[in-house]
């Protein structure tokens, strides 16, 4: 007895069609860094205009697919490698904790600038937590100013709740 279905044939070239919800986007957190980047460097070092612009592109960039990214470039001014080292062959920015300046009022506004963004997209903040656990891990990668910084920043972050 043959109880296995018998496959039925089928031509060649047969296309399958895919409805739209089902195609999927490519994850490139290289164009999404360098959008990023475009954006903070016309936006200069003024972290009103930071926080305005991170709003702002929100609406058009993932935040929810790039937020290892997204944090990344804010707290180490680009995308960091495994290990903590910052990628050598990735832009750069200038708009980031670890290229501020090393005192606690300059923590203070960056902190409010991570607020503002966790408070506007509520998602970003496991994607925050997960970030602040990775750079406590990658403390021995980092300078010894970079490392004050990011205390400052965390200590400042702690108190805010």
């Amino acid at each position: 007895m043959n109880n296995q279905k018998q496959q039925k044939p089928t031509l060649s070239g047969q296309r399958f069609k895919t409805r739209k919800r089902d195609e999927k986007e490519r994850f490139d957190p290289t164009q999404f860094q360098d959008c990023i980047i475009q954006g903070l460097t016309e936006t200069g070092t003024d972290l009103e205009a930071v926080a305005k612009f991170l709003d702002a592109s929100g609406a058009k960039l993932d935040y929810r697919r790039y937020a290892e990214t997204l944090f990344d470039i804010l707290v180490a001014g680009g995308m960091l490698a495994p290990g903590g080292t910052l990628a050598d062959d990735m832009m750069r920015t200038d708009v980031c904790v670890f290229a501020a300046q090393e005192d606690l009022e300059t923590m203070q506004a960056f902190a409010q600038v991570f607020n503002k963004l966790i408070r506007r997209y509520k998602y970003l903040e496991k994607g925050f937590e997960d970030e602040v656990k990775k750079l406590l891990l990658f403390l021995k990668g980092f300078s010894e100013s970079e490392r004050n910084k990011l205390a400052m920043l965390t200590g400042v972050l702690l108190a805010n709740g």
